[in-house]
């Protein structure tokens, strides 16, 4: 496994796995099965109607509605979340971010606790994301260009000053099999953010997962990392590292 390096100052917002399965054992009784398995954990669960998700078809990655119902199980410092619907398991981790390998270790608890109270047929889809979010003062190109390698080319007769940008791009790392999606979007002011910016890098297996999804985390794990440290700028990484 390739070393990464720990910023002071890490841009992190969120980062999710998502995992996907097919059952034939779902029954209501399994949120709270699941339950008496990770409580020591995870001690806080709720329910909540509509689901959140992200989705991928023939016209690309979306973002919208996910399962009807999902149950949401928090551990003490509301940091780690854990949810679960009949076909989906996604572990969250919010700031305090603590890093890769209690991130990880997260995961495989939740995956193994999951296949203790349930069958799993067949992994579907399974996916891992990293939204961050960095302050550029104003939103501008030139502002953009001081934080990020990754921007739009615009005309040169447009303003420098733009009051919104977004960019995606996917790549196909794996033809028909496994994505790699880019999000960089302007954001509105909000408490602490000036002029926030979200970039978000999604990887995901859609077919043919395999088996050993721990091997797939962790080499998916390094390819978005060396994305991330090659979108940003040297300035940006300086400022990853002060101190708050």
């Amino acid at each position: 496994m390739n070393t990464t390096h720990k910023y002071k100052n890490p841009p992190l917002a969120e980062a999710v796995f998502e995992f996907f399965f097919s059952t034939k054992d779902w029954t209501s009784i399994i949120p709270g099965l699941f339950y008496t398995e990770i409580k020591d954990k995870f001690p806080k669960i709720s329910q909540n109607k509509g689901g959140f998700g992200i989705a991928f078809d023939g016209r690309g990655l979306k973002i919208g509605g996910g399962n009807s119902e999902l149950t949401q199980y928090k551990n003490d410092k509301g940091n780690t979340i854990i949810q679960l619907s009949s076909n989906m398991l996604t572990v969250n981790k919010l700031p305090q971010y603590e890093g890769w390998e209690n991130f990880i270790d997260d995961i495989v608890y939740a995956v193994e606790k999951l296949k203790q109270v349930l069958t799993i047929n067949k992994i579907e889809r399974i996916g891992l994301k990293f939204l961050n979010k960095v302050d550029i003062k104003s939103h501008s190109l030139g502002n953009l260009k001081k934080y990020f390698t990754l921007y739009p080319i615009i005309p040169l007769n447009t303003d420098d000053k733009l009051n919104s940008i977004q960019l995606n791009i996917e790549s196909p790392i794996i033809e028909n099999k496994e994505i790699l999606a880019i999000l960089l979007a302007t954001l509105k002011k909000e408490s602490q953010y000036e002029a926030p910016v979200m970039y978000q890098l999604y990887l995901t297996r859609i077919s043919e997962v395999p088996a050993d999804y721990r091997a797939w985390l962790e080499g998916s794990h390094n390819k978005l990392y060396n994305t991330f440290s090659q979108s940003f700028t040297s300035f940006s990484k300086k400022e990853f590292d002060n101190d708050k």
